[in-house]
């Protein structure tokens, strides 16, 4: 079976016949450049070179089924949060810094935001976040051209040899993007003082955004959105704030996608296991689950197996500091588990720039023995 078939028969929800049919994805982001010798700055500065340190790369350790398609300077950009960027305010092969502080102090800018309207007032914050700002709307626009052609020249090479990108195009819910910019712990009490000009924003403007993700995914061929939902695990909301202020707009984004012939790729960072009986909730099939570690992989296999697609979760500490044999086993034990179907090999979230390759490729080559 070629990636794209693998790929495929996962989001099928089939049991494997055999562990060479289980697609392997090692999320690689700066991780290109550190194994490839080219420096942070370099691969955030020119994405030629992230694609370059990115084939450099799997001359190493061998090349996956699954790639993320977003190089590191559109992944900075696309978070919504100001930044440390090696070369310019950190060192050349230094990572990539994100530095959370409140945008706006008054809760008053909520009204600010029904006013505006979404899409206004976000372009209007990602125009001031940027280092330095940006003066016009047309610098916004250009920087999101830019994006589109970056990730549509990453996408082809991907496809051209064999694999598959992990997501067609991304978004955010808006609940988790007015954390990011509130700040956590502001945003917190804003939900406890009075949640009703936040949920006011998401019940009026998450459908419209939506309906944008899916007229550029439509426009574009896409079948498969990123969705990165950073604020809504249990690592920041109790399940019962989960369930009254993130959960019906999620649902109702995962709902929309899927009835656009769309599926949803959750990147649940943190912990999501109080949430996983939540995604029985949506059609069969219609999510697909990244998990890191903190979420407990076999619970969530137990509830949601058959039903959505999970990736998982060899841990960022075990790629560095494990052994190839500790690497080799814990793999094992999680193809093991997920031969019913419905799993993907992968790491728990990003492979770190000071993972071992060696580690990396035996994760790789575990389901191709």
């Amino acid at each position: 079976m070629n990636s794209m078939e693998k790929y495929m028969k996962m989001m099928s929800l089939t049991p494997y016949n055999d562990r060479s049919e289980m697609p392997v994805f090692p999320m690689m982001i700066v991780t290109y450049g550190a194994f490839a010798g080219i420096t942070q700055a370099e691969t955030i500065q020119n994405p030629d070179k992230w694609i370059e340190a990115m084939e450099k790369t799997f001359e190493i350790v061998g090349r996956p089924d699954v790639v993320m398609p977003m190089c590191p300077g559109d992944t900075i950009f696309v978070m919504g949060l100001p930044a440390r960027i090696p070369g310019k305010e950190l060192g050349e092969n230094e990572l990539y810094q994100f530095v959370e502080t409140p945008f706006f102090d008054d809760p008053e800018e909520y009204q600010k935001i029904m006013q505006m309207g979404w899409q206004n007032w976000h372009g209007m914050y990602l125009c001031q976040i940027q280092n330095p700002p940006f003066t016009s709307p047309g610098q916004l626009g250009a920087r999101y051209g830019l994006l589109g052609a970056n990730l549509g020249k990453t996408m082809g090479h991907i496809y051209s040899k064999g694999m598959v990108p992990d997501f067609d195009s991304a978004t955010a819910p808006i609940f988790d993007t007015l954390s990011m910019a509130r700040s956590m712990e502001e945003f917190i009490y804003d939900l406890y003082d009075d949640p009703g000009p936040i949920m006011d924003i998401i019940n009026k403007y998450q459908p419209e955004a939506d309906a944008a993700t899916i007229g550029m995914l439509k426009a574009n061929h896409g079948t498969r959105v990123g969705c990165f939902a950073m604020r809504s695990c249990a690592t920041f909301l109790s399940p019962d704030m989960f369930e009254e202020f993130a959960w019906p707009a999620m649902k109702g984004m995962i709902e929309r996608f899927h009835a656009a012939g769309i599926t949803t790729i959750l990147h649940a960072d943190a912990d999501w296991t109080p949430m996983l009986e939540y995604f029985t909730q949506v059609p069969k099939g219609s999510v697909h689950i990244e998990l890191d570690g903190m979420t407990d992989i076999r619970k969530a296999y137990d509830i949601l197996g058959g039903y959505q697609s999970i990736r998982g979760d060899v841990p960022a500490t075990m790629l560095c500091y494990g052994s190839e044999d500790e690497v080799a086993e814990y793999c094992e034990k999680l193809i093991q588990m997920g031969m019913k179907g419905g799993f993907m090999l992968g790491s728990g979230c990003e492979v770190p720039m000071n993972a071992k390759p060696e580690n990396v490729k035996v994760m790789i080559e575990s389901v191709r023995k």
